[in-house]
């Protein structure tokens, strides 16, 4: 079921996970964090390779911040009884989780089935009477069904850019956008600049992300003279609110990714 007649939606803790670091609420964690100095270390493996540890972590986060049902002894680590979060506690509660259910490697970031059984994992381990799935074979409009109806029961989707397929060392990515409430008055329209009126303007922040696990965190869809209209998703990424257009990620999805490594974790 879409909810066609709704034009936008977003977790109810606005907030998703935030961290203090340094007097700055973060929203949800960024790997880059952990130092990279020492090759060996599981630091630097988190740093390089750990976007997908820091989703399936911050998604843990996020359930217990909204529910007593789903807090542990794990989550309180972190949670210490409170909705904010703290850069120390948070660090060793990341690498609780990476030590306890992902183990991170070197060289690759984690496929989507492993988050997929560490999240079943988890789940069983502390009877949350949920389970996940990662789906491989998604067309444009069963991902997006599927995103909405995880956001509209207030549960974080694991969404991954894939690396190029069949050539896993190429270029090409999707660009993460900055998202700006806009004042109508000043409203303009620019190359490359996507308009919600009364509401946001995107403009570009980072380009050509690949083999990257981000959070989506809402949805919001725009008036446009394309048929579909334009759809951004709302991300936590690197610890900050970002937003991708839907069609770009499945164009990347189509001409250069492939629905096994660009996908979602479906928990239900």
């Amino acid at each position: 079921m879409l909810y066609q007649n709704v034009s936008e939606i977003v977790l109810r803790n606005q907030e998703y996970v935030p961290i203090i670091k340094d007097h700055i609420t973060y929203y949800g964690g960024n790997q880059m964090w952990f130092q990279s100095s020492n090759k060996t270390s599981t630091d630097y493996i988190l740093h390089h390779y750990g976007s997908g540890t820091i989703a399936i972590a911050d998604l843990f986060l996020y359930l217990g911040i909204k529910s007593n049902i789903y807090k542990n002894q794990v989550t309180e680590s972190a949670l210490q009884g409170k909705t904010l979060v703290s850069y120390i506690d948070y660090m060793s509660y990341i690498r609780t989780i990476n030590s306890l259910y992902i183990k991170s490697k070197p060289y690759i970031d984690m496929l989507g089935r492993r988050i997929a059984r560490a999240f079943n994992s988890y789940s069983r381990r502390y009877q949350l009477g949920l389970k996940a799935k990662w789906e491989l074979r998604l067309s444009y409009y069963e991902m997006l069904e599927l995103i909405e109806e995880m956001l509209y029961y207030d549960v974080p989707i694991i969404l991954s850019i894939g690396p190029n397929t069949p050539n896993l060392w190429g270029k090409k990515g999707i660009t993460f956008y900055h998202g700006h409430i806009l004042d109508e008055s000043l409203a303009t329209t620019n190359y490359n600049l996507y308009i919600l009126p009364t509401q946001y303007k995107f403009r570009p922040a980072r380009n050509n992300i690949k083999s990257h696990y981000v959070t989506v965190t809402g949805i919001h869809r725009m008036e446009d003279t394309n048929s579909k209209g334009i759809i951004m998703l709302q991300i936590s990424s690197w610890g900050k609110v970002y937003y991708i257009n839907y069609e770009e990620y499945r164009d990347y999805v189509d001409c250069y990714g492939g629905t096994f490594t660009s996908s979602i974790l479906y928990i239900k």
